[in-house]
Parts: C-alpha cells; sequence; structure tokens
C-alpha cells in the first residue's frame, strides 16, 4: 500500500526523513482542512529563535473544505513578508547565494489553490536534493491508521517524538543546534549535502 502523506509548506526535515523512505508517495488532498499544522505554515531559524511563518487561507466550504480547495488568501502582502523574513534569516548561511533566488521565485508563484503551491515547492525540494520519490496526489479520502504521516509529521506538538541528525546552523543556540524546522533551514546551511541528513529513522 502507498502510504499517505499531508501537504507540507517548506516541510521540516523530520518530514522529509520520513519521506525519504518510500519510492512513492500519495499527499492527501481529500481531507477536511485542519487547522493549526504544518500544511499551511513553516518555521525557521532566526537570531531571536524559531520564527513561524504562515499563510493565510480561505475555505470556501468553510471547515469542510477538502485540503485540494483551500485557496491561497491575498488580503495581505505575505509572499513579501515571508521572503523578507527568509532572506533575514539565511542571507549569511553558506547556500543562500545559490538557494535564494529559487526560493524566491516559488513564493512568489500566482498559484490559487495552496495543494498546487505546495506541490511545487515539494518539488522543487526532491529536485534540489536529489531524492528517490515520485509523488502523486489522493483521488479518495483513506481513513486515518494508527501513527498515520498525516497527523504526526504535520502536528507542531509531535515532532520531538523523532530524532533529528544535526548540523551546522547559522544560528546555533546554547545547546547548539535546534531541531524540528523546516527543511530550508537544512538546505540554506548544508546545500546539497542536506541528502545525507535524510536518513532512515523511526519506522511510522
Amino acid at each position: 500500500m502507498i502510504p499517505v502523506y499531508p501537504t507540507t509548506y517548506f516541510g521540516s526535515v523530520i518530514y522529509y526523513k520520513n519521506l525519504v523512505q518510500h519510492a512513492n508517495v500519495l499527499i492527501e488532498t481529500k481531507e477536511h482542512f485542519p487547522k493549526q499544522s504544518y500544511r499551511n505554515r513553516c518555521d525557521i531559524l532566526s537570531a531571536d529563535g524559531i520564527l513561524s511563518l504562515s499563510i493565510p487561507v480561505k475555505k470556501p466550504n468553510g471547515s469542510k473544505t477538502p485540503t485540494e480547495e483551500i485557496e491561497l488568501a491575498n488580503h495581505e502582502n505575505w509572499r513579501a513578508r515571508h521572503w523578507r523574513a527568509i532572506k533575514t534569516a539565511y542571507q549569511s548561511a553558506p547556500y543562500f547565494d545559490f538557494y535564494g533566488i529559487e526560493v524566491h521565485d516559488l513564493i512568489h508563484r500566482n498559484d490559487k489553490l495552496l495543494i498546487d503551491f505546495n506541490d511545487t515547492i515539494q518539488q522543487g525540494i526532491i529536485d534540489w536534493l536529489d531524492l528517490p520519490i515520485e509523488c502523486s496526489r489522493t483521488s479518495e479520502f483513506l481513513s486515518i491508521q494508527e501513527n498515520d504521516p498525516r497527523v504526526i509529521l504535520v502536528d507542531k506538538n509531535r515532532n520531538n517524538e523523532f530524532e533529528e541528525s544535526p548540523y551546522i546552523q547559522v544560528f546555533p543556540t546554547e545547546h547548539s543546534f535546534t531541531p524540528n524546522i523546516s527543511i530550508l533551514d537544512a538546505i540554506m546551511c548544508a546545500g546539497p549535502l542536506a541528502r545525507n541528513l535524510l536518513l532512515p529513522t523511526k519506522q511510522l
């Protein structure tokens, strides 16, 4: 059975460490879009600590709107704000000059739907790191199972259940490493070698 994963906005290193364990995955599109998850937000590491970037969205059918129908809201210039935050956080990172323009262009795409926006970002990450993964979309909703990736990999309260390989970050803390943040951090800091961080970890 092909595993089902949630859509993410610049998903975490943990998300991609689990994703890379499979050659083929399905990205969930039929679920009722939940609140407070990493489907439309990501965490980056700034000089002041973890900074959450959230995409405002519109739900045409309220709480019953499936993920595939969630629209990007454009009543505020969140794209410019997100890019400014990413640039400020990573402009001194070793690989910012290499990936920065591509991240800028991904963020400033004029997609209407969140799923299209996220899928393009995810494919960019797969291409940058040469990950052996093929992603397709679900055609029907499959019931949630125990330890389902659609729950635990985008639940901001559960990512600490997984171990993460450390790397050198732009803003080390007193403990030297901040885990469980967007893969953007690893890409900006480690470049193509971020691929080596995505080794099999705790099985789902």
